[in-house]
């Protein structure tokens, strides 16, 4: 295929088609790119530019993709921010059951994204300034999104974790919740397990991973 490959995704590939993204796309597409141009205004999600029967083309978010992300306090309480924005702009169209990759998760209050993490984030120096790869979003509770964000950009690192958790909290507006941050752990290790897509994080034990942190949050309950 004619363009630059993208690389770090972890299921699909991805190529850079001048200003665009040229990737495969899902059944669940036509109702993603709903999604994406309710979104639009914001200017923070990648725009739908043109969608046939096997691919999607997308519009290029310039910056750095944050698989190695920035650990300052501006970073994460941007990154929070950017959810919650994300969240209020998705009620309106919360009520649009059908159609997604996955079935709608109660109770229903905004269209999720449903892996809001570092590695879907684009960054321009040092802050987060856009989001991507909206496969996985469908509606559903807000806690299921700062669960996984919570796990991804402030357990991704070792340290300080629990003042960073309430920073993430705070920006966001709302209290952390650890037995909603392991229900997300074990789903994600369900995935993994389970999810025919994911043959290479079962290869490299990313299960392994999630069940220490189930294991942190159990010792650091109090």
């Amino acid at each position: 295929m004619d363009g630059e490959l993208l690389t770090g995704g972890g299921l699909n590939q991805v190529f850079r088609v001048g200003d665009a993204v040229r990737r495969p796309a899902g059944p669940w597409a036509p109702r993603v790119h709903d999604l994406l141009r309710h979104l639009a205004p914001l200017g923070i999600a990648p725009v739908p530019l043109e969608l046939d029967s096997e691919h999607e083309l997308l519009s290029y978010l310039p910056g750095d993709v944050g698989h190695v992300f920035p650990s300052d306090d501006a970073s994460l309480v941007e990154s929070a921010l950017m959810l919650r924005r994300l969240h209020d702009a998705t009620i309106p169209l919360a009520d649009r059951l059908d159609g997604w990759q996955f079935a709608a998760r109660e109770p229903v209050e905004v269209v999720l994204h449903g892996d809001f993490a570092p590695y879907n984030t684009v960054y321009r120096d040092g802050l987060p300034v856009g989001v991507f790869d909206f496969d996985t979003a469908h509606p559903g509770p807000r806690w299921w999104d700062v669960s996984w964000a919570i796990i991804q950009f402030v357990f991704g690192l070792p340290d300080d974790r629990k003042r960073r958790t309430e920073l993430f909290c705070e920006a966001y507006g709302c209290v952390y919740n650890d037995e909603q941050v392991l229900m997300r752990l074990d789903d994600a290790i369900r995935l993994i397990r389970e999810h025919p897509a994911f043959v290479q994080q079962r290869a490299d034990r990313h299960d392994d991973y999630y069940l220490g942190l189930i294991e942190y949050v159990q010792a650091n309950r109090a």
